[in-house]
């Protein structure tokens, strides 16, 4: 019975309780690295697939769901990925998707400008094999914070600075910085 009662205060005290905004932070990161280390690129990017009509769809449905079971990833950022995806979506609204194919086996750069994503893990600017990350420094108030990542493979080091927002006791990522 005591067992019980303990595993049910435990289940009470953790659901209302917020993660910090470190673990919101990495939340996102660890996935990410985790994905682009399997090369499932379903995982963490838009992929691109033929469309009933043979025309050329970017779907990034599977990375949107991703990012939504996460849990510390917020509306406005989901928002903001859709957003980085529309040219590159614009651009193919009219390329057959044949043409795509045969473009991407003899030159997988053609799409490098609006589609910067297939040529590169874009929340790592590059397509190392990231190795870890740590948090190196955190500003926090009382409904933000700013949390200073370093990324690291080898000797190789990135810095990214993660936005978080407190949204119903939870801290999620409203934006990711690039440069540092």
């Amino acid at each position: 019975m005591r067992l019980f009662i303990l595993i049910g205060f435990l289940l009470v005290s953790s659901h209302g309780k917020a993660q910090s905004p470190t673990d919101g932070a990495l939340c996102f990161y660890e996935w990410y690295i985790k994905a682009i280390k399997g090369r499932n690129v379903k995982e963490h990017t838009a992929i691109v697939k033929k469309g009933p009509k043979g025309e050329t769809l970017l779907d990034y449905e599977r990375y949107l769901h991703n990012l939504d079971s996460l849990g510390c990833i917020a509306y406005t950022f989901k928002q903001s990925e859709i957003a980085r995806f529309q040219s590159c979506q614009d651009y193919f609204k009219d390329i057959p998707y044949a043409i795509y194919y045969d473009q991407v086996d003899n030159d997988a750069f053609t799409y490098n400008v609006p589609c910067p994503f297939f040529t590169q893990f874009y929340w790592v600017s590059d397509m190392q094999p990231w190795e870890s990350i740590k948090v190196l420094e955190s500003k926090i108030k009382e409904n933000s914070a700013e949390i200073q990542l370093e990324l690291a493979s080898g000797a190789y080091r990135q810095k990214r600075l993660v936005f978080l927002r407190l949204i119903e006791e939870k801290w999620k990522i409203i934006q990711i910085s690039h440069s540092l």
